[in-house]
């Protein structure tokens, strides 16, 4: 009989940060473990509110460690003391700068290993050895990622790879390391507008923006942000397919109709805006044997990033969807449900 057994995620989290960069991966966390001891105590001895402050008061000294190693290394690099001349000079400060890189990198590190740690704290993960290629490339790729938004979507995918092994590629991890900030902001304003059938989080079945009846090759996107000349950008990095009119069936989220007395439906929510919706059908006699939704398409890659990417609001294509499905016969209504449901039309 198999035993699957879960272990704390912060110390899981630690075995992948130790697979990735060695032995460091220990004192990385020291900081984070101090502060959870210490809000533990000042829960048990002044209530939450003390609790809060020495945890402000742990995450101010930590920014205040880093900030000066920082300072060190940049003291280092313009000393005004240093008498060194020709090839010694330059060597020295070859040296220096070097010094200055890793600890800048170090810093990358540990911010992103921190923001992971957050991420997890109070959960329990099964107890799976790490994929050791995996942990290399994905610290080597965070080592220079200094920018507070792009860190924290590594951090992200790294609490994610921990809860749930093999959510995020190699090939991902890749795509994600040579996005720039203008493609990063469209791919944001394609996920705001997608939607997507999901089995579980980390099992998305199909992820798309709906053309809404328009040939999204032709422009009929450009309205929302996603003309011709964005899609073709997103394609390049490798997070929609090349077919901008590809289809897929959403008749699962539609009301399926159930046998019994009363005129009850059976359907699966599909995501959208971060939240699962279904659709009613608004007449008795509506034809669910099919449901095709035609438009763009992400890629495995663009699937994996969407479920970490911060939606943006997207008022007039929420209006505009509602009134596509509004004129085949459907009716979107919010779910609080994960599990398939069924429901009696009023």
């Amino acid at each position: 009989m198999d035993i699957n057994l879960r272990v704390p995620a912060i110390e899981k989290l630690l075995d992948f940060a130790a697979s990735g960069i060695g032995s460091v991966a220990g004192p990385m966390l020291a900081s984070w473990r101090a502060r959870q001891e210490a809000k533990a105590k000042a829960i048990a001895a002044h209530g939450e509110a003390e609790a809060q402050r020495i945890i402000t008061e742990g995450q101010a000294t930590t920014m205040g460690i880093i900030a000066s190693a920082q300072a060190d290394a940049r003291s280092i690099l313009v000393s005004p003391d240093s008498n060194v001349k020709g090839q010694l000079e330059f060597g020295a400060a070859v040296t220096q700068r070097i010094q200055f890189q890793e600890e800048k990198r170090q810093s990358n590190i540990g911010q992103i290993v921190t923001q992971a740690a957050l991420e997890l704290e109070g959960k329990e993960v099964e107890d799976n050895e790490p994929d050791h290629d995996w942990t290399a490339r994905f610290f080597n790729d965070i080592q220079d990622v200094s920018t507070q938004e792009t860190q924290f979507l590594y951090a992200k995918i790294l609490a994610g790879e921990v809860e749930r092994p093999g959510s995020t590629s190699i090939r991902t991890l890749s795509i994600l390391r040579d996005l720039d900030r203008s493609t990063a902001a469209l791919f944001r304003t394609l996920c705001s507008a997608c939607i997507s059938l999901r089995l579980a989080e980390n099992n998305i079945l199909d992820a798309r923006v709906p053309s809404l009846g328009g040939n999204a090759g032709a422009n009929a996107l450009q309205k929302y942000g996603l003309g011709f000349d964005q899609l073709n950008a997103l394609n390049e990095h490798g997070l929609i397919i090349a077919d901008y009119n590809s289809s897929y069936d959403y008749k699962m989220s539609v009301g399926v109709p159930l046998s019994g007395s009363e005129p009850n439906y059976l359907r699966i929510p599909f995501w959208f805006q971060g939240r699962r919706w279904v659709l009613e059908p608004t007449t008795q006699h509506l034809d669910t044997n099919e449901l095709r939704v035609i438009g763009v398409a992400l890629t495995r890659s663009g699937r994996e990033l969407s479920r970490i990417v911060e939606l943006e609001p997207m008022e007039a294509y929420v209006q505009d969807l509602t009134e596509f499905f509004s004129k085949q016969g459907l009716r979107m209504v919010e779910s609080s449900l994960q599990e398939p449901h069924s429901f009696s039309p009023g």
